[in-house]
């Protein structure tokens, strides 16, 4: 009876949303990312990926398409060094979001890739668009991105 409660115990413990070892700790960045950014509103167009290198485009994308407004207070960034990279993932109850850019040289290209580490049995369902800055894409490179769920 004693096994049979400390299994229990343990599987309760491990698989409930923000008890689980693989959600312990902080989101994270790797590789060439500069910072993350919170933008506290969505794009006003739906996509999965976002590369933005230009400030007009940053407000352009946060704007209300009928009144051409911004929709919300966006944060500052300096489109002369940095690039800002989005993309969109999910999971299921808690999720905790690995994000990497790496550049490529001999392809030309950025990549960023989000691991998506999800956490516990409840049915939530979580998202993030991780927005990230990096240094600012070359003229004539690419960006491509990845999805890695855990």
């Amino acid at each position: 009876m004693k096994i049979l409660f400390t299994i229990l115990f343990f599987t309760g413990l491990f698989c409930s949303c923000s008890k689980s070892p693989k959600c312990w700790g902080d989101d994270r960045n790797k590789g060439i990312i500069n910072t993350s950014i919170l933008i506290n509103c969505f794009p006003t167009t739906y996509q999965d990926n976002f590369i933005i290198t230009t400030d007009s485009a940053y407000q352009k994308i946060f704007s209300d398409t009928l009144t051409g407004q911004t929709v919300c207070n966006l944060p500052t960034i300096d489109f002369s060094t940095y690039s800002l990279l989005g993309q969109r993932a999910s999971g299921q109850c808690e999720v905790k979001f690995i994000r990497e850019a790496t550049r490529i040289d001999s392809e030309k290209k950025y990549h960023y890739k989000v691991t998506v580490k999800s956490c516990g049995l409840c049915k939530k369902k979580a998202f993030g668009d991780n927005w990230v800055t990096v240094p600012k894409v070359p003229s004539g490179w690419k960006v491509t991105f990845e999805i890695d769920e855990k």
